[in-house]
């Protein structure tokens, strides 16, 4: 092993160098998780307003069909909700010839919830609109999963019947 010269210095960072780097790290990951946090919120707002838009398109074009729904709001339960969801998702018999059903994804099976810490999506009498976190009410739990999607289409009862006039 040789001695290195003083003409032979060695090369490398001092620990006040590796400190200051380390401090500016630091301060760059404090300023940067907190806008993480309000991002991802904004982007589940963002998409349960989406998605509570497509619902809102599938009344209108089945209303375009058929008639205008006339299933009240009832906000204490999520009977509603269900009943125009599986009237986008009924499937018309071929001889009954309406147009474009079904209207909404027969995939989509939702749960109901009243849990005011998620989002949550609400039938009014009208059109569906949405119920953010800290809003009291219930409604379609909204999922970021995918959970609220099945492999097999929602299943019609003998008889069922399209509300309606």
């Amino acid at each position: 092993m040789t001695i290195p010269t003083p003409q032979q210095r060695l090369h490398g960072f001092s620990l006040v160098e590796i400190m200051t780097v380390i401090a500016i790290i630091g301060l760059l990951v404090g300023i940067a998780i907190p806008g993480y946090r309000g991002l991802n919120e904004s982007t589940e707002m963002v998409t349960t307003q989406d998605f509570t838009e497509s619902l809102n398109r599938a009344v209108r074009l089945f209303e375009q069909s058929n008639w205008d729904f006339a299933v009240a709001a009832d906000h204490s339960v999520s009977t509603d909700e269900f009943i125009v969801l599986r009237a986008l998702q009924y499937q018309w018999p071929v001889l009954a010839l309406k147009p474009a059903s079904p209207y909404f994804s027969p995939l989509y099976n939702p749960t109901a919830t009243s849990d005011s810490t998620k989002h949550r999506i609400r039938w009014t009498g009208r059109n569906f609109e949405v119920l953010l976190p800290g809003t009291a009410g219930t409604g379609f739990l909204k999922t970021f999963a995918g959970a609220d999607y099945t492999t097999a289409a929602y299943v019609f009862p003998g008889g069922y019947t399209v509300p309606g006039p």
